[in-house]
């Protein structure tokens, strides 16, 4: 049986990375249903919202102040009918990460965006690849150069170029000249 630790006060502060935590409305458009530059941040009194049928007209917010002082990357949670997206302004690291009924997508600062499917499929799209993990465990990758794929028992490879096609098949290795 494994014992289940409480951290000490001293541990505790080290690792606290949040402070506080507020709920807010958010009005995107005025009373006359014009799109405001900024939305209207409105707390409602008993912390409970539901949730609008149009994010673009009105979201329910809960915004996470950071517990660095010398840090500004509070962090929103946006609570929509269809997802819960959590985003932040980071230079580093990730900057939203999006939950739905089927994925849970993360942006990350350099606009790589990582998917894992519900059936625990995984794809990567940077500025230069893509990378897909499917649910057997195929991996399919492409990038400027080339195309690879290994299948999920790892038993067949390929690798495909504009001039030149490579594979380790059940029959053997093909290393050939692609045709134009």
């Amino acid at each position: 049986m494994t014992k289940v630790t409480t951290p000490t006060a001293a541990e505790s502060a080290i690792r606290r990375v949040w402070k506080s935590a507020q709920m807010y409305i958010a009005f995107h458009k005025d009373q006359d249903k014009r799109q405001r530059d900024e939305p209207k941040l409105w707390p409602p009194k008993n912390g409970s919202a539901s949730l609008h049928g149009d994010p673009n007209e009105q979201e329910a917010i809960v915004v996470v102040k950071t517990a660095d002082p010398d840090e500004t990357q509070d962090v929103q949670i946006k609570l929509h009918p269809s997802r819960i997206v959590v985003r932040r302004d980071a230079e580093s690291r990730w900057q939203g990460v999006a939950v739905d009924d089927h994925s849970v997508t993360v942006r990350m600062a350099d606009n790589t965006i990582i998917e894992i499917r519900h059936d625990g499929s995984i794809k990567r799209r940077g500025a230069e690849d893509e990378t897909h993990v499917e649910a057997d465990g195929s991996i399919f990758k492409w990038t400027e150069f080339a195309e690879a794929h290994m299948t999920g028992d790892g038993i067949e490879m390929s690798r495909r170029t504009d001039d030149r096609i490579a594979a380790i098949t059940h029959d053997g290795v093909v290393d050939r000249a692609r045709k134009r």
